[in-house]
């Protein structure tokens, strides 16, 4: 049976261990915020092409142009290593969520907002 230290240091070990995987995703939130400010992929994403979705949640009819409010098209070649189909709009604030993320860790201040509900669209 284990004792309350043993409870203890596993739990210290559980903290370490989260404690580095969360370096780990501040380490890969500033790469990928970099790597975005250096490029223009909010418009670029923006322009992909899109699609309706079906009452079923597959992907429906292309759109003759992109429309904001659908779903990139994931079946359209130049698009298809896209994991799954997401809104332009989820990517834009998922950047923002991890330019909050590097505020956060600079000590700066950062203003509310529903930040889960931006991780949950984004991880499906």
């Amino acid at each position: 049976m284990a004792t309350k230290q043993d409870n203890a240091i596993t739990l210290a070990n559980a903290l370490l261990d989260a404690c580095a995987g969360l370096l780990a995703s501040y380490n890969t939130a500033n790469d990928i915020v970099n790597k975005y400010n250096k490029q223009t992929y909010g418009t670029l994403w923006d322009n992909f092409k899109t699609a309706a979705l079906n009452t079923d949640g597959s992907l429906g009819a292309a759109d003759a142009s992109p429309v904001l409010t659908n779903p990139i098209d994931t079946r359209v070649a130049a698009q298809s290593a896209l994991r799954r189909a997401v809104l332009s709009s989820d990517l834009k604030n998922g950047i923002t969520l991890f330019q909050r993320l590097q505020d956060f860790f600079g000590n700066q201040a950062v203003a509310a907002a529903d930040r889960l509900a931006v991780l949950e669209a984004l991880a499906g």
